[in-house]
């Protein structure tokens, strides 16, 4: 089994190197291939049974996206190939059309999907967040400057409570193909144990998940504590 991270060495702000550092520990037999950015991906040339790209800074987003961008049809192929990937906090917006900025105009993303992003540095929307798909209850956390608009796709959950794509939109996220980005933060894979063994039993993986006592302690009690009516799930928007 080959798991690659895109721009390892970018995509690991908020928490998400969690993620990475957790599918080790779940797949300690398979081989990971670290990209950095100045490096043709591989998936494009071989078979690799799961992509992951982190959450980026914004200057490092601009980078990403300048790197990908030569590739962008092949990347599209490739999802509809149904190659694996995981995307997390903004890295799914490397995927939409552009990102509508406050000064610097549109910044031209990969345009595989058809929605936009509108960053908004005045504002940073910091959410608990709780969801659900094919009866799984995702949990995770929010801290962005940016909502997504004009997604049409299948989302990866519908939200319970907190932030969706927008203020204004109960869906979060893509769920396309083998394809799942979301803009929660970390780590997804620890935070959710039902989600992260769906995901590795689609891959080829059958076996447990590391520490699966502990993470499914702990995620129970995040779910308890999500279901309590006097938690206040916004944080804050400033």
């Amino acid at each position: 089994m080959k798991i690659e991270i895109l721009f390892s060495e970018m995509g690991i702000y908020y928490g998400d190197y969690g993620n990475i550092v957790y599918l080790t520990k779940c797949l300690p037999q398979a081989e990971f291939i670290y990209t950095n950015n100045l490096d043709k991906p591989r998936f494009l040339s071989e078979k690799i049974d799961l992509v992951y790209m982190g959450s980026l800074s914004e200057n490092n987003e601009a980078i990403a996206i300048s790197r990908l961008m030569p590739y962008k049809d092949e990347i599209k192929e490739k999802i509809e190939e149904g190659v694996f990937f995981l995307f997390t906090g903004n890295a799914i917006e490397v995927l939409g059309s552009y990102i509508e900025t406050e000064g610097e105009g549109k910044i031209e993303a990969l345009n595989i999907f058809d929605f936009s992003s509108k960053r908004n540095f005045k504002r940073r929307l910091n959410y608990l967040v709780m969801g659900e798909d094919d009866d799984i209850i995702i949990l995770g956390n929010k801290s962005q400057y940016s909502e997504i608009y004009g997604l049409k796709e299948r989302p990866f959950m519908e939200i319970i409570k907190g932030l969706g794509n927008n203020v204004d939109d109960k869906n979060e996220g893509i769920h396309y193909h083998n394809l799942y980005a979301t803009y929660l933060l970390g780590p997804l894979l620890v935070l959710n144990p039902f989600f992260t063994k769906k995901l590795l039993k689609e891959i080829g993986y059958e076996g447990k998940l590391a520490y699966g006592e502990d993470i499914m302690a702990a995620y129970d009690k995040r779910l308890d504590e999500m279901n309590n009516p006097k938690l206040r799930y916004k944080l804050s928007e400033h």
